[in-house]
């Protein structure tokens, strides 16, 4: 079968392994640098939608010393665009391969291209949620932030999804071969 790509199979394989494990070094030393903010906190901010909801969350963490945290998080995250759609976009180059299917190998492409895009609505999203923490939070950045992080977070999910269909692909390819 043709390949539909110009990198050699070892240095994909090599290169999710490598991202994989910076990937999780990352989010295990943020977590901890986080504390006590919690990423279900930054999350729940993520998706607020309502304005008074958003105003209710920045109030609640600067009444408990959270805000700080909040904003150095956000910032920090920037960092973590790069890494999480470099990661997951090699994933999908790398299980597209694996899965031995020409249809698969070609959709991997295209989520990679998918991915691009949520990596620069995450930047979106991060300056609409910096407006709000270090300034007023209006209706705007807040449904701003909304609306970025869900169409990051669909593509994202859509992404881990395709990843789990190579999978069993490549698993039914061992079966029956």
């Amino acid at each position: 079968m043709k390949q539909l790509s110009f990198v050699p199979p070892a240095n994909l394989q090599r290169w999710f392994w490598v991202l994989l494990a910076i990937n999780c070094i990352f989010i295990i030393a943020s977590k901890l640098y986080m504390q006590p903010l919690a990423t279900a906190e930054i999350v729940r901010f993520e998706l607020a939608k309502d304005l008074k909801v958003a105003e209710k969350i920045i109030q609640y963490w600067d009444t408990y010393g959270k805000l700080h945290h909040a904003i150095i998080g956000i910032y920090i995250d920037f960092l973590f665009i790069v890494l999480y759609t470099s990661g997951l976009s090699v994933a999908c180059m790398y299980f597209g391969r694996l899965s031995g299917h020409e249809i698969l190998m070609r959709t991997g492409k295209f989520i990679t291209w998918l991915l691009i895009i949520a990596g620069i609505c995450d930047v979106i999203e991060n300056i609409a949620m910096l407006k709000s923490l270090q300034d007023v939070p209006t209706r705007w950045s807040v449904l701003l932030a909304y609306d970025m992080a869900t169409t990051k977070f669909s593509m994202v999910i859509l992404s881990a999804l395709y990843i789990a269909i190579c999978l069993v692909f490549r698993l039914l390819r061992k079966i029956v071969l």
